[in-house]
């Protein structure tokens, strides 16, 4: 099968680098468990180990359901920001 059958060149896909993989989001299950790394796009931040502790418990994507839940709050309580 040459590259004009499929209508690209398989051997023009990029290299999956260590950088490529650094910046990849995780999906199990075609739900998003992990975001990859996006300089600028993301910050540390510090919690208190009660509250990582109980997003934890509920397994894979717990980052994921803590940010979901500040974005959540963040839209019901705007003025408090």
């Amino acid at each position: 099968m040459s590259p004009d059958d499929i209508g690209f060149d398989p051997d023009d896909a990029p290299e999956l680098d260590d950088e490529w993989f650094e910046r990849a989001d995780l999906s199990i299950a075609g739900k998003l468990v992990q975001r990859g790394h996006r300089p600028g796009e993301t910050e540390r931040l510090v919690l208190p180990t009660e509250i990582v502790e109980r997003f934890r418990a509920h397994g894979p994507g717990w980052q994921i359901r803590i940010e979901d839940a500040l974005k959540e709050w963040m839209a019901e309580h705007p003025e408090r920001l």
